[in-house]
Formats: structure tokens, sequence, C-alpha cells
């Protein structure tokens, strides 16, 4: 496997100047946004104070500016600012979301989710499988990666108390239709979860309008801090702590709270509904810039994962054929692509999304994700796709040489 690139040199393409390597994998992580590092620094420079003090000016300022954050973060997505619990980030809000709600009604319970979701989702299933007497259906999807709906609402049972199904998939981007789940879940008084990690920065998410009960997000994924999420909580919904020892947060979530990762979550949600229609459509057009220029150049050679569906506009899941994809990346030292979700490739384990849409073996091999944001400028995204499609004419000329040695080898013995 190659080292990663840490050097950095600018080159000259299509007229403008780049600096090389060119970061697209914004799936696993977003560059913090200048304003949300200086909103941040002023807090920290002006605000020392523990937002939970309340005897004097500090302590008052600083849980101040924790209530804008909510405010914004709140705001972004339709919710109430009290609604805000903030987290570490979206491990802990999705954990927060499927254990709390477990632990804070009783038996029987029955839970539903699906079989691409986050590690984050799927591990605490196994553990409440596994150890606290309940019931989970993992739902299958199809080759695009979606569920059946009809299928959802045929698995829901009278003890079933919570539906979590992620908004967007983080190897594919591919969208699963959340107002419809969200609607028939409050149709039957079922708790919705959905995880917006990915989805949210481009997509409009109403948890009002698409009847969502709990949703997580994170921090570093939205341009802002790592270390810092948030799990939205509908109010008047029972759900139990994981951690004990303090009020904080309604005894939701206690602990003291690290006033400038919340200042820049909440900025990083303001500087989001602002623009989250131009950064949609500036996505959209990088995309359609790669998805047209490896589609034509490499015919039948590349498949967009999920192109067909709906989709998020920022990641893009190439498989090749008659390639692996370990390695395509390492002839793109100029790159910083992934093969996949950032948990899955430290484990060290093949994509359990692209083996639920049925992939085989091999081709999940010859995946790999590439991820473009707010800051990706439409030469890199060009630049991109040229460094993609001359590696694999590279990799493969080998094999075209041996194909037509081959034939030629065939047609001597048959003449």
């Amino acid at each position: 496997m190659r080292s990663p690139t840490t050097e950095h040199r600018q080159i000259t393409f299509a007229g403008e100047i780049l600096t090389l390597p060119i970061y697209l994998d914004y799936q696993a992580s977003t560059p913090l946004d200048p304003q949300v590092e200086k909103a941040m620094a002023d807090c920290q420079k002006y605000l020392p104070g523990n937002p939970h003090s309340n005897t004097h000016s500090f302590g008052h300022k600083a849980r101040r500016k924790i209530e804008e954050a909510q405010g914004h973060i709140a705001g972004l997505i339709n919710a109430q600012p009290h609604e805000i619990i903030f987290t570490s980030g979206a491990t802990e809000a999705n954990n927060l979301a499927l254990l709390g709600i477990a632990n804070a009604l009783s038996s029987p319970r029955h839970i539903i989710s699906v079989r691409t979701e986050h590690e984050s989702i799927l591990q605490p299933l196994e553990y409440l499988a596994a150890y606290e007497d309940i019931d989970v259906t993992v739902l299958s999807v199809d080759k695009n990666g979606l569920i059946d709906i009809d299928a959802l609402t045929s698995t829901i049972r009278p003890e079933t108390i919570l539906v979590s199904v992620m908004a967007a998939n983080n190897e594919t981007g591919i969208c699963q239709d959340i107002s419809a789940i969200g609607r028939i879940c409050a149709e039957r008084d079922i708790l919705f979860h959905t995880d917006t990690v990915q989805a949210l920065a481009t997509e409009k998410i109403d948890v009002i309008a698409q009847d969502i009960s709990l949703l997580s997000l994170s921090g570093h994924k939205l341009y802002g801090p790592m270390g810092i999420g948030a799990l939205y909580v509908r109010e008047r919904t029972d759900i139990a702590p994981l951690f004990y020892g303090g009020a904080q947060q309604r005894s939701i979530r206690p602990g003291t709270l690290p006033t400038a990762a919340c200042v820049g979550l909440g900025e990083a949600c303001r500087i989001i509904a602002e623009n989250r229609s131009s950064d949609h459509n500036h996505l959209q057009r990088l995309r359609s810039i790669i998805t047209h220029h490896l589609t034509t150049e490499l015919v039948n050679a590349v498949e967009i994962n999920g192109e067909e569906v709906p989709h998020i506009p920022g990641c893009l899941s190439l498989s090749f054929a008659d390639m692996d994809a370990e390695n395509l990346l390492y002839e793109l030292p100029d790159l910083a692509v992934s093969t996949g979700s950032a948990c899955s490739t430290m484990a060290g384990e093949p994509s359990h999304v692209l083996k639920a849409m049925g992939r085989s073996a091999v081709e999940t091999a010859a995946t790999f994700r590439l991820g473009i944001g707010r800051t990706t400028t439409e030469a890199e995204a060009r630049y991109a796709a040229a460094q993609i499609i001359t590696a694999y004419r590279r990799l493969t000329a080998g094999n075209e040489t041996a194909e037509i040695l081959g034939k030629t080898i065939q047609h001597n013995r048959v003449s």
C-alpha cells in the first residue's frame, strides 16, 4: 500500500496553479472553515469561563455563546435550541440515540435499521441484540443501495420502538427517502432516528416536515471542528443518558461543554444555512465534470455506484473494471482519496456497504471513494479526472497487450 504523500508542491494545469496533493476525501473530514476558526479563536481568547458556572460574568458569557450555537444548529434543521444535545461527535450521538432510547423503554422492544448503516449504528445494535434482550431487524438494500419502503412497513410490529436509517450513505452518497420513512413512523407513533452526517452540508433537512425524532450530526463533516457533534432529541422524548455525574444538558449528556468547540459547530451550521444551495450547485457542477470525463474516456470501464438514484453531489463511489483499487490509488499520489469509509479502512475490512448492495469481492476491491467539497475547484476536478484516466490506462495497457497477443496466438493455432 502506498504511503501517504506529505510534501506539497505546485503545478500549472489548464492555466491555473494547483497545490498537490489535492484533498478529495471530504466524506472522511472537511477542512475547517476560516470563519469557524476565527470564531473559535475569539472564543478561546475572550471566554475563559466554565459555561456551567452561574456566579460570575465569565460563565454567563460562555453559556450565552453555547446557547447561540444551539440556536444556529437548531435553525439548520428547524428544531428548537433546547432540543440540541452536544456530544463528542456523531459516533457518540448515534450511540446515545440507540442505547438511550432502548434503556428508557421497557420490554418488549424492537428496533429496525439497515445493513448499510455506519458501524456506530450497527455495532450498538449488535450489543442490544446480544445483551439487552432487544429484537433487531436489519433491512436489506437493493443493488442501488435503497431500502424497500414496503418491506420496512411490513417489518414494523406493535413492540417496535425505533427506526434508524441514515439520510445519505458515507461510502456511496446514496440518499434514502427519509421523508417517507418519517411519515410511516409518525403514523404509527414510532420514533425515527436518522444519521445526517453526510447529508447535512448540502441537503435540506427539516425535523418537523420529515417527522424526525432524533438526528445525529458531526462538526468535522460540516467544515467545523473535530471532537464535537450533536444529537437532536425531540421535546418530550424519553431518553436515558450514557454517562452519569452531572445535570448539564438536561442530564441527557452530563459533563462540562467545550465552549470553543460548541461555538465552532454552531458557526459551521450558520454558514451552511446561508450557503447550502450554492454549495450543492457547485458540487453538482464538479461532479458532472468528473463523471463526464471518466465515462467518456473510460467507456464501460468505470461504474459510478448509485448514480441512477438520489445521492449527495459530493460523494462518488467509483468501481473500475479489471482493476484493484489499491493498485490504482498507488498510481495517484497527487490525489488524496480513499478506498471507502475511514472506519472500515482502519479496520482493514472490505466494504459492508458494497457487499450489502450485492457487489462481489472483486467488485468491492475495485472501488474507491472520491469526495469533493466546498473548496474544491473546477481545475482540481478536471485534474483529478485526468489523473485517474491516465493511471487506469497505464495499468491496463499490459492487459490489453496480453489480450491482443493471446488472440494472435490462438488465431495462429487455428490457422
